[in-house]
Parts: structure tokens; C-alpha cells; sequence
């Protein structure tokens, strides 16, 4: 097959971080290792084309939708707050499917898969060229509750948007039950659940140390975008007890955050608070990262919202103890007391309860507990979940055979 992606974000830039960037790497290099041509669209400052370990990468850049460009302008002279994520969505998508649409001029997809994020299908579900699918990679009325922001016209608009996308694509699949649950009961829409793979041979070469943070025998370990819906302030007011409590605990955190995020600050305060149990690394790349994942003693990740997050998996692949939230998908990884740690979300008691039954497990008990996490994510390895994916291709293909060229 030849496999059209469009997302905003891809490992080659800048937010090569994100969960969505590192699920595009690990799909689209095990379609091109299965015998797939892909072909990969993302946003970008830049109009150029690469090649990427098989997969050709088209960077696009935006381009303005004139009805909202119109929209904004007037709001502008009426002195009203403008559609800003409205427009970024609408921008997004209309470039991808520009790119899109001239690149199908010289070749002939087969399917074409659109993240949900920034609705980046939005055109190309409106004047379909081949069979369009729909990753849901976040349900921005779920994201809306836990970032406790107003819910103001523009995403209010944003929202239908995306949702849009959803309805017009042939078909939506989810990588979690919880958030294929949440979208139908939302929306009527029943997305298919498709696991994203993890091979774990990709993470078993990674370095072991790293000069950061080499006086630290182990840690806690925090990554991922520190925000509110991450649950920043939680872990800053479970760890703030702790660290009085258990003189031997460290905390790393590492990840992108905004001066503005108030649930930010509160974690990262504490790194000025108690600077000798407390360390911020910044944005690491992969490899780094991979690194420091290596050496802690149990990863935290106390999210109030989230998808199968692609951190857990790395962190279970690597055979590392996962503290995580019950409820919203880490329970469809994480078995408590066995392939990791659970507690009830939101809770900042229930957090520190699990954060200090990780950190004192026996050696035994942590080799045991690395051994059922390691086989819990053998069970996304690419030969099984890129089979049901193909699969799912295949007969979104075959049901819709007049959008073929």
C-alpha cells in the first residue's frame, strides 16, 4: 500500500517530544519495514521534501483559510478576541491537504491517515482523494475539563472542527478503549481500538548514564509536557511531603512546559525549594531521554487525562515500575501490583501512597514487576498491532472503492 500520514507533528522537528511525534516515527517506519510506501505530511516553517529511514517527509507550511482569515479581521476592527485555534487548525489542515493534493498528481495513494489533533484531515475529509482515516490521538472537550480553561467560542468552534473530521472519514480508530468509550458516548461515532506498536529492540542499545544527573544513584522520574492535565501540581504536592519524609528520594523532571502554566511552575518551583532532591533537565531528545528513563528507580506519570500515553509504554518497555492514574487507559497497561503501580486519579493522598510503595519494593519484587511490565508491552510489538492495522486499511480500501483513482 501507499500511505499518506498528515499530522503536525513528526521526530524530524522541532516537536519531535510529543506522544503524537513518537507514534508517527514508530508506525511509519514499521509500515516502510513491512513493505509499505509511506509518505509522511507535516507542518513545518518550511516547504521542503527528505527522506527519513525509508519514508518520504513533505514539510509544509501553513496556508490561511480566507472565511476565518475574513472572520479574524473583522473581530480585530470590532475589537473582539479572534478564532486563534480555530485558525491554527484551519491553516494546518489546509496545507497538508494542498501538499497532499499535489503530490497525488504524480502517484497514487491508497489511503491517506489523518491525526485527530489540530483536525489536520479537515480538508481532506471535505474533498476526499482516496479513503480517509482518523487517528484520535485526544478529544479536545475531555482536554477542555482537565486544562480547567473557559470554554470560549473559538473552542467551542475548534471542537466542531474536529469533530467534523471524525464524521466525514471513512473511518476513526483509537489506540485506547477509554478514549474509543468516551468519543462514542460523546458523539454516537464508535472508533476501532488499534494498539500503537513498540519494539522494544529499539530501546535496548540506549546509553545507561548520563552526566546530568551521574551523582544520583536512582530517582523519581517525571517527563512529558508539564502541565496542568499532565498533572504537574499534583506531583509537586505529593512529592513536596516526601521528600521530608524519605531522605534518599530524588526527583528528575524532564519536558517542555510554558511560563505561564501555573501547574508548571508549582512543580518546577521546587526545584529552587530543594535543589539538592530536585532537578530539571529541560527538553531531552530521545536518546537522552531513553538515558535517564534508564537509571531511575520508578517513572511517575499522574496525568488527569490521557491515551494509552506513549510515555508508559516506553517507560513499561524499558521494564521500569509506572506510577499512573486508574481510569483513563493506563489501567489497559498497567495491572496494579504487578506490571506497575496504580492510584485513584486526581487524588494527591492516593499519588504519594503509590509513589512510596514504588519506591521501597523489594529487589525482588521490582525484578518482578520489570519482567510482567516488559511482556504486557511484548504485546504491542509491530508484528501484532501493524497486522490489525493493515488489516483495518485494507477493508476501509475495499468499502470505499469509488474514491479510488
Amino acid at each position: 500500500m501507499r500511505i499518506a500520514f498528515l499530522t503536525s507533528e513528526f521526530v524530524t522537528e522541532n516537536n519531535f517530544a510529543g506522544g503524537l511525534a513518537q507514534y508517527m516515527g514508530r508506525v511509519t517506519t514499521g509500515l516502510v519495514k513491512r513493505g509499505h510506501n509511506v509518505e509522511v505530511f507535516v507542518t513545518s516553517q518550511t516547504n521542503n521534501i527528505f527522506e527519513y529511514k525509508g519514508i518520504t517527509v513533505h514539510r509544509v507550511t501553513y496556508q490561511p483559510w480566507l472565511p476565518l482569515k475574513t472572520v479574524n479581521f473583522l473581530l480585530y476592527l470590532l475589537r473582539k478576541k479572534r478564532l486563534v485555534e480555530s485558525q491554527l487548525a484551519c491553516c494546518t489542515a489546509l496545507g497538508l491537504y494542498k501538499a497532499l493534493q499535489r503530490r497525488a498528481r504524480k502517484v497514487e495513494f491508497d489511503i491517506v491517515q489523518a491525526a485527530s489533533w489540530l483536525a489536520t484531515g479537515f480538508f481532506a475529509a471535505k474533498k476526499p482523494l482516496v479513503p480517509l482515516v482518523v487517528r484520535v490521538s485526544s478529544y479536545e472537550p475531555l482536554l477542555a475539563i482537565e486544562r480547567n480553561c473557559p470554554l470560549t467560542f473559538d473552542k467551542k468552534l475548534y471542537s466542531q472542527i474536529e469533530l467534523s473530521v471524525m464524521r466525514h472519514a471513512q473511518a476513526v480508530y483509537s489506540p485506547s478503549d477509554f478514549l474509543a468509550e468516551q468519543v462514542f458516548k460523546k458523539t454516537g461515532i464508535k472508533p476501532k481500538v488499534i494498539r500503537p506498536p513498540f519494539d522494544e529492540s529499539d530501546y535496548s542499545d540506549s546509553p545507561a548514564t548520563t552526566d546530568k544527573i551521574s551523582d544520583w544513584p536512582d530517582y523519581l522520574l517525571y517527563f512529558g509536557k508539564i502541565t496542568r492535565y499532565k498533572g504537574a501540581w499534583l506531583l509537586a504536592d505529593a512529592v513536596r511531603t516526601l521528600l521530608k519524609m524519605i531522605p534518599d528520594l530524588h526527583l528528575v523532571i524532564a519536558g517542555p512546559f510554558s511560563k505561564q502554566d501555573y501547574a508548571a511552575n508549582k512543580l518546577l518551583q521546587l526545584t529552587k525549594k530543594h535543589p539538592d532532591s530536585v532537578r530539571y533537565l529541560g527538553i531531552l531528545d530521545p536518546v537522552q531521554l531513553l538515558s535517564v528513563m534508564k537509571k531511575a528507580r520508578v517513572v511517575v506519570l499522574p496525568s488527569l487525562i490521557d491515551n494509552l500515553p506513549n510515555g508508559c509504554i516506553e517507560a513499561m518497555g524499558m521494564g521500569k515500575v509506572v506510577v499512573g492514574p486508574n481510569g483513563i487507559s493506563f489501567d489497559e497497561l498497567i495491572t496494579d501490583g504487578q506490571s506497575g503501580i496504580l492510584f485513584k486519579k486526581g487524588n494527591v493522598l492516593s499519588l504519594r501512597e503509590a509513589i512510596v510503595r514504588a519506591w521501597n519494593l523489594s529487589e525482588e519484587k521490582r525484578e518482578t514487576m520489570s519482567r510482567s511490565a516488559k511482556e504486557r508491552i511484548a504485546q504491542l510489538s509491530p508484528d501484532i498491532t501493524l497486522t490489525v492495522l493493515e488489516k483495518f486499511y485494507e477493508k476501509v480500501i475495499q468499502q470505499n472503492g469509488r474514491f479510488r483513482h
